[in-house]
């Protein structure tokens, strides 16, 4: 575990780097702190890989304690992040919020139990990891869209200001926002379906209606009714923008949600197979 810990304070360190880099970037108008905000958030990304390799490598360990929970989702946040931004070097400055939001996680893994628990024998299904994989990449793509809606609505308001002129260009940002949520969307639905099998080969039935898989469904008909507008409706711009980035807080109740509920199928289902 202690192995574990450096890698993961090393990722803190380069992560708070790289969103000072952004957070410079924007409040001074100063494009200069782009490339190492982005160089920083690349090397705490390869650290930050390295410390979750230690504890998914280990068989026999894995379980939903709040430092793996919230350390994955900040992981996948940032690879996806990563990932569009080489295919789309334009799309960089969305590092000013995915950065921010991705220190916010690291800061409540820091403080959460970070002892690495056995793993429940009902774990023990191909159906758990693709839970896990969709939930996680579900919270980056929705993170990314909400960082995309943000450009959208800071250079919709200072528009003609140098510095927010030299963001993507209105379409390429609406467009990309419904990709990114388009995925993500897929994503929350292969989530809910692999984990209604899950539950089903443990306790007979598809569905409980503990408060996560209620607050889970209820973020998937949030992002359905964002599909609905823009491709039943034909909503464009600003709007679908701000919605984006209003339905993001809902996202990581969602993931969030597994420590502050004490009495849940997800809490419970860990504690319960611990002690069999």
């Amino acid at each position: 575990m202690t192995t574990i810990l450096v890698f993961f304070w090393v990722t803190v360190a380069l992560y708070s780097g790289s969103t000072a880099c952004y957070f410079l970037e924007f409040s001074q108008k100063q494009e200069r702190f782009l490339r190492p905000g982005f160089i920083l958030a690349v090397a705490g990304f390869v650290f930050h890989t390295i410390c979750l390799s230690f504890y998914w490598s280990r068989p026999g360990f894995f379980s939903f304690a709040t430092f793996e929970v919230i350390n994955d989702a900040a992981w996948s946040g940032i690879c996806v992040f990563l990932v569009v931004s080489f295919i789309s070097k334009v799309l960089r400055p969305e590092g000013f919020l995915v950065m921010l939001f991705t220190m916010l996680t690291m800061v409540w893994a820091a403080v959460s139990n970070k002892e690495i628990s056995p793993t429940p024998p009902s774990f023990d299904t191909p159906w758990f990891l693709v839970h896990v994989i969709a939930s996680a990449f579900a919270y980056g793509f929705m993170l990314l869209a909400a960082s995309n809606g943000l450009l959208y609505i800071l250079k919709t308001k200072y528009s003609g200001d140098p510095f927010y002129d030299r963001l993507p260009d209105l379409k390429k940002l609406d467009d990309s926002n419904y990709l990114f949520i388009g995925i993500g969307f897929v994503m929350l639905t292969l989530m809910i379906m692999s984990g209604a099998f899950w539950t089903q080969s443990v306790y007979g039935n598809y569905w409980s209606w503990d408060p996560l898989e209620v607050q889970s469904l209820i973020t998937w008909f949030l992002y359905a009714i964002w599909m609905h507008l823009r491709l039943t409706l034909g909503w464009r711009g600003i709007r679908l923008a701000w919605y984006a980035l209003l339905a993001l807080p809902v996202m990581v109740i969602a993931i969030w949600g597994i420590p502050f509920v004490p009495e849940m199928f997800h809490k419970g289902f860990r504690v319960d197979h611990y002690v069999k």
